[in-house]
């Protein structure tokens, strides 16, 4: 019989994170993509209810953004940068770098670049994202 060493359980636990980080990530583009697309139906499963949103216009709530997802075009983002922190085993929260072209109600959403911060949560089986903040930078 193979002993384990007594490092293998923290060893496995850093695979296993490392997996579910870059399942969010994937997750986190599927966001951005359902914004793009203007699907409620696909952004509501991702996004909670209950998740709030901090842009630079305000905080805003999930059903408010679906509310006015049909005044927005965004035309594209670009993640860089984009890392993943684990701090628990229900918990995984993004950082990355951001410049979103697209427009509300006409007007050209801010063109400085942005760090965004999502924090996910596991809710059951699923993932969800409960607060997204974008913070501008400098260039």
């Amino acid at each position: 019989m193979k002993r384990q060493s007594r490092n293998s359980k923290p060893r496995k636990r850093a695979v296993s994170s490392e997996i579910q980080v870059r399942e969010v990530m994937q997750l986190e583009r599927a966001v951005w993509r359902a914004a793009k697309e203007r699907n409620a139906e696909a952004f509501a499963k991702l996004v909670p209810a209950d998740a709030l949103m901090i842009f630079q216009s305000g905080i805003m709530t999930q059903p408010d953004y679906i509310a006015t997802m049909s005044g927005r075009t965004l035309e594209e983002c670009k993640m860089e940068d984009l890392r993943g922190h684990m701090p628990n085993s229900g918990t995984v929260i993004l950082t990355y770098r951001t410049v979103r072209l697209g427009t509300y109600e006409g007007a050209p959403f801010p063109s400085a670049p942005v760090i965004e911060s999502t924090t996910w949560i596991k809710r059951g089986k699923r993932w969800v994202a409960i607060l997204n903040q974008e913070t501008p930078i400098k260039e």
